[in-house]
This record gives C-alpha cells, sequence and structure tokens, in this order.
C-alpha cells in the first residue's frame, strides 16, 4: 500500500526536528518552504501566506496538507481547506508542541512566569542570528537592538524613548529555558542560550524536548484531541476551549 503523500508548511523553527523525523515517518513527506519570521508578522499576514500556500496544493501532488503552526495570534483562525484535508495542531504556540503538549508547556508557565523559551530553531532562524532579516529590529533576549542603531534610524531623542521601552519590554523576564531536542545542533545552541542568560543575570533552565506531538503530525496519526482536521470546506474557527480551534463550513 503506497504511503499517504503529506506536504508540511511549518515555521522554520521546527524546520531541524521535522526533517529528522521526516526520514523516518510513515508518510512520504515534502516541505514546502516558507519565510522566517511569519510569526512575528500580522496575523493577517500569516493567514495569507499560509492560505496561499494551501491553495497551490493540488491532490495529483499530495493527499493531504499539515500546517507547522500554532494560534500563533491568531494567524491560522479563518483558514480553508480547498480540494485536500488540512491538518493543523491544536497548540498555542511552537513552545508546547516542542514540550509535548499544552498542558507541559502551561505548567512551566503557571511555575515561572517570567520565562523567555528558547530551542535550536528558533535561534537557528532568529533574525539576531546575524543574517536573517538584518535590516530589522528584533526584541527579546537576543534582541539586535542597541543605541546607535536607534540613533542612526530615528535620532537622538527617539532613540532614548525606544530603548526605554525595551527595557521595559524585558524587565519581567527572570529565565532563559532551552527546549533540548536531539538535533545535531543542539548543544552549540544550548551553549548560546546559556551565555544570554547569564549576560542578563537570568535562571537558565535545560528542558528536555518531546517530539511525540511533532511525530504525529508527520505520521499522520490525528487524534482529535491534539488535531483538527478541516474537510474540504470547511475553515477554521476559534472554540474558546480546551480544544482551541475547531471547524464550520466555509
Amino acid at each position: 500500500m503506497d504511503r499517504l503523500r503529506l506536504c508540511v508548511m511549518a515555521c522554520p523553527t521546527f524546520q531541524p526536528e521535522l526533517e529528522m523525523l521526516a526520514v523516518e515517518a510513515k508518510t512520504a513527506v515534502t516541505f514546502r518552504r516558507l519565510e522566517t519570521g511569519l510569526h512575528e508578522r500580522s496575523a493577517g499576514a500569516l493567514h495569507d501566506v499560509l492560505q496561499s500556500a494551501i491553495d497551490r496544493e493540488a491532490d495529483d501532488r499530495c493527499d493531504a496538507v499539515a500546517i507547522g503552526y500554532g494560534l500563533c495570534h491568531h494567524g491560522i483562525v479563518g483558514l480553508r481547506a480547498r480540494t485536500l484535508p488540512v491538518v493543523i495542531p491544536r497548540a498555542h504556540d511552537c513552545i508546547g508542541m516542542l514540550l509535548g503538549g499544552n498542558r507541559c508547556y502551561l505548567a512551566q508557565l503557571e511555575a515561572q512566569p517570567g520565562t523567555y523559551f528558547q530551542s535550536a530553531g528558533w535561534l537557528e532562524n532568529s533574525s539576531a542570528n546575524g543574517d536573517v532579516r538584518q535590516p530589522g529590529f528584533t526584541f527579546g533576549p537576543n534582541s539586535n537592538v542597541t543605541r546607535e542603531r536607534l540613533v542612526e534610524r530615528y535620532g537622538e531623542e527617539n532613540a532614548d524613548y525606544l530603548l526605554g521601552q525595551f527595557d521595559g519590554f524585558t524587565r519581567h523576564y527572570e529565565r532563559l529555558a532551552y527546549i533540548a531536542t536531539p538535533v545535531p545542533a543542539s548543544p552549540r545552541w544550548e551553549a548560546a542560550a546559556k551565555k544570554t542568560a547569564g549576560d542578563r543575570n537570568w535562571k537558565f533552565e535545560r528542558l528536555p524536548g518531546d517530539l511525540g506531538w511533532l511525530r504525529r503530525l508527520l505520521n499522520g496519526e490525528w487524534n482529535e484531541r491534539e488535531f483538527l482536521t478541516l474537510r474540504p470546506g470547511e475553515r477554521v474557527v476559534l472554540t474558546f476551549d480546551e480544544l482551541l480551534i475547531g471547524a464550520e463550513p466555509a
């Protein structure tokens, strides 16, 4: 019996893990590359890129489409399945998927709310990594914001104001949690994350990743608790419960 042909459209944050899992997946996986940083843009921008990518797929190339994004500012809300089923994890964002479930993610936040999460894929694709989206400004622990860059673009007075806003943005963080997954580059990025935590005087903690959720996504093991499967002619809606998303006629 031929394997199900699965077209995967995922955030680059997951790319190292997904490529590793695809080697032994029960489906025939094809990746459709999307630009880095979509989840940092508006919900409308993320939605439009994903919908355009879904609409380009045809049933002579794949049997189903898998979306590797969580709610991510609600960018998946309103996505429509045209001629193929579209499968979407019922996840808040990438953190839960890398930790193996929403409950684990929420438990981490409840225990230590001031936590910033990083992973190998996140750091590898971060605009603070030097060569990705370098003209823009990236906020967070790996910020590329400096007073000199702000002065160059906005002037002295505005630069001081913006730096103050940035300090307020990062002040509530107390812990940097690195999600360690078994990808080859993980030790190198873990060391970088640990240095960032030290530079900012934050507690550093290594959290073991759990790739079960991503593995089930690629294997076609789409249980209703973890995944929403859109049938052709349906679209994504919010459900405002623990399932997060549901389907209705488009």
